[in-house]
């Protein structure tokens, strides 16, 4: 069987250093996970994940080498096989995709593994599970809308699937070439002044090991409705609104008014990278600040400008940002992360099957503290992910806090922090 090799891009350097460090458990899994409603054509369903293996490089790229010297090596396309096992009920495949997801990935192999369960004769569930080193959470995306019009395409169905403008190889080079150019002088003029004197977040830790946790609420939907709401009267993103919330939380924690949060961007500001398939994603640091006497809707509309300069400047990688180690204090500046998934169309049907996508709590989360907010029907989930050093009490409170926090706003009256009740 053919393959290329080619460099690995500066964030999948980054990620394999993680997986060497922290060997052992899934974190850098990222899988796209399927609810199948109604008569499966399991062939067709066969035919639809040979076809994005076909069409996506990275869906076929493994990894030799280690650090600078880490290299993709592009496979030809082949068979993805397909596991199928038969369930008995909803805690059976609860057990089954917890032990999938825990599982490693050997990415020096193939990057990708693929899971059928059968529940019942109408009711499957399907998990695509890949390393995070050749996808991210816009390739999820756009692999759930593909994988529905290839699986039609498998039926009959003659709608047309695009292929993509750009393979990973082609990010790589491109990116490659602005880093080492003079495209990328703005930006680092830009997060020079903009992370000038930075101080992380002071959280409570305390010394103790152990494996990582998860604690998850859900905001009710009149709650999202009226947060929704406050998003536009602010001129403002949902993320920020979002955001803002939690440096409110933090604001209360840590005692302090100036408060940088990591976040993942999708960082495909090229029109040829919208539609592919890879890890393009790249951190960006969102320090804004947050004072008592400030109201809930200046907060948003600051943090709205923070993460406009971000989304501007977000080619800049992470690696590179002008971070000092002194002012860090020995932490790192994506010890506390914040995401959002985007209010994508998480349920398409193809004929007489329905397509759910399920955002699996299982996966964990390679970051010291991170804050994850999906949709969830109407309303929206929040997951606060943390390791050992974050005591499960403290957690809890942080999350009763975002969720309290949540309610105060939405009716969209001017709340000055102080008064938000945390």
């Amino acid at each position: 069987m053919g393959s290329i090799e080619v460099p690995a891009s500066i964030g999948q350097r980054l990620l394999a250093m993680i997986g060497h460090y922290r060997p052992g458990h899934g974190a850098l899994n990222c899988p796209v996970v399927c609810r199948l409603r109604g008569p499966l054509d399991v062939d067709a369903l066969r035919a639809a994940l040979d076809g994005l293996t076909a069409a996506h490089e990275a869906l076929r790229t493994a990894f030799a080498g280690r650090g600078r010297r880490l290299t993709q090596v592009i496979h030809a396309p082949r068979t993805l096989p397909l596991a199928r096992v038969d369930l008995a009920g909803e805690a059976e495949l609860a057990a089954a995709l917890a032990g999938e997801l825990a599982t490693p990935i050997d990415v020096a192999d193939w990057p990708t593994r693929a899971t059928l369960w059968r529940l019942g004769p109408a009711d499957h569930a399907l998990c695509l599970n890949m390393h995070h080193l050749v996808t991210d959470a816009w390739s999820a995306g756009l692999i759930f809308h593909e994988l529905r019009a290839r699986y039609g395409l498998a039926l009959g169905s003659a709608s047309p699937i695009r292929a993509p403008r750009w393979q990973y190889r082609d990010f790589v080079d491109w990116q490659t070439r602005l880093c080492e150019g003079t495209g990328l002088d703005r930006h680092r003029d830009y997060w020079r002044a903009r992370l000038a004197g930075l101080r992380l977040p002071r959280l409570p830790y305390r010394e103790a090991s152990g494996p990582s946790a998860v604690t998850g609420a859900d905001i009710p939907p009149e709650v999202a409705a009226g947060l929704r709401r406050l998003a536009r009267d602010c001129r403002a993103t949902l993320f920020s609104v979002m955001l803002a919330l939690y440096y409110a939380v933090l604001r209360q924690v840590c005692g302090q008014d100036d408060l940088a949060v990591a976040s993942l961007f999708a960082n495909r500001s090229r029109e040829e990278a919208r539609d592919t398939v890879g890890f393009l994603a790249n951190m960006v640091v969102l320090r804004t600040t947050a004072t008592g006497r400030q109201t809930f809707p200046a907060l948003v509309r600051a943090a709205h400008e923070t993460v406009a300069g971000a989304l501007a400047y977000q080619e800049q990688p992470y690696q590179t940002l002008p971070l000092d180690p002194a002012s860090l204090g020995g932490g790192r500046a994506d010890d506390v992360v914040f995401q959002m998934m985007a209010e994508l169309d998480h349920v398409g049907r193809v004929g007489d099957l329905e397509f759910e996508l399920l955002v699996p709590e299982d996966i964990g989360s390679r970051f010291g503290v991170e804050l994850a907010v999906t949709p969830h029907g109407a309303g929206m989930r929040v997951l606060l992910f943390h390791t050992a050093r974050l005591a499960p009490s403290t957690a809890s409170d942080m999350l009763e806090g975002y969720l309290s926090a949540a309610a105060a706003v939405a009716g969209g009256a001017p709340v000055p922090l102080a008064h938000l009740g945390l």
